[in-house]
């Protein structure tokens, strides 16, 4: 045997070699993709909870006390089409309205709900919350609706990747086998 033939046997031995550990390699991130899969499809209901609660709280005790929760719930309003965190009458149990303080940042000024729900903001337009002027469906119900169309998206991204992955793992040991053949 000469001094060349040991060398390609030897690199035939570690391509083999490679490509085992590329398709465990493979084989462990498609699991993990998996897991974390199903522990989003799992914790869905857990995740839409929170954002009911923490949303709840936000729109209840930050508006009109701290300048980036309000612009923030006004930007989510306008954008959304929603008007309170569940619903629009939400706005009657919030610090904003019940506040007496003269230091909010958005005064009430006869408002029943901010500006930022009503179908066309104007000026004051808060001061009627009739069906014409303002959506009476709560932000909490848009947010989901639209996590749930990304989450969607991302399942249907992390599938084709999966298909992708499993090509990939069946291509890699037909390759394993086709070099397995010529060393032998």
């Amino acid at each position: 045997m000469t001094r060349l033939d040991l060398c390609n046997s030897r690199s035939s031995y570690l391509q083999g070699f490679n490509v085992v550990h590329y398709t465990f390699i493979l084989l462990f991130v498609f699991l993990l993709e998996a897991i974390v899969g199903g522990l989003a499809y799992l914790y869905e209901t857990q995740i839409e909870l929170e954002l009911q609660t923490s949303l709840n709280s936000t729109f209840m005790e930050q508006y009109g006390v701290s300048e980036r929760q309000t612009e923030a719930i006004d930007r989510m309003q306008q954008e959304f089409g929603c008007c309170g965190a569940v619903r629009f009458e939400d706005w009657r149990h919030s610090v904003w309205l019940r506040s007496r303080r003269k230091d909010l940042i958005r005064p009430t000024e006869g408002r029943l709900v901010p500006d930022s729900c009503c179908i066309s903001v104007t000026p004051r337009c808060g001061r009627s919350d009739r069906p014409s002027n303002i959506p009476y469906t709560g932000c909490i119900y848009k947010m989901a609706d639209d996590l749930k169309h990304h989450l969607i998206l991302l399942g249907a991204i992390g599938l084709g990747i999966c298909v992708i992955q499993v090509f990939g793992m069946i291509l890699s040991c037909c390759l394993y086998v086709k070099l397995k053949n010529v060393l032998d």
